[in-house]
């Protein structure tokens, strides 16, 4: 595809990467899992917002899989945060599972660690 139809002014598009972020939901015995892929940063925090927040108020544990975030800013860690709260306020369970000791240590500097429960604990399964 040719971008000769832009004027020079203006940047070209990126092509989207399907490896910057994107999410799995599915169901499990009682819970709704969501598996997050890629970079939680700014870009990507309000998808995950969004995808939790669809989820409410009809589910009462939703489990957010960390096992393939490989970096995550502060909106990422924003996000949780956010999610915790909502989840919380409508009678919703949310948990981090898989969580790496990069995350782990993140979430532990920026006092968050102690919101999720089993968050430490490193290569945990799904219930």
């Amino acid at each position: 595809m040719s971008d000769a139809h832009l004027p020079p002014s203006q940047p070209h598009p990126r092509p989207h990467s399907s490896h910057a972020f994107h999410l799995n939901t599915y169901r499990v015995e009682n819970a709704t899992v969501v598996e997050c892929h890629g970079r939680l940063t700014f870009e990507h925090a309000p998808q995950l917002r969004n995808e939790v927040r669809n989820l409410l108020p009809a589910e009462k544990r939703i489990l957010i899989d960390m096992k393939q975030v490989q970096h995550m800013d502060s909106s990422g860690l924003g996000a949780l945060a956010t999610l915790y709260v909502h989840c919380r306020t409508r009678g919703c369970k949310l948990e981090l599972i898989n969580v790496n000791q990069a995350m782990r240590a993140l979430l532990n500097m920026t006092n968050l660690l102690s919101l999720f429960e089993d968050a430490g604990r490193y290569g945990g399964k799904l219930p």
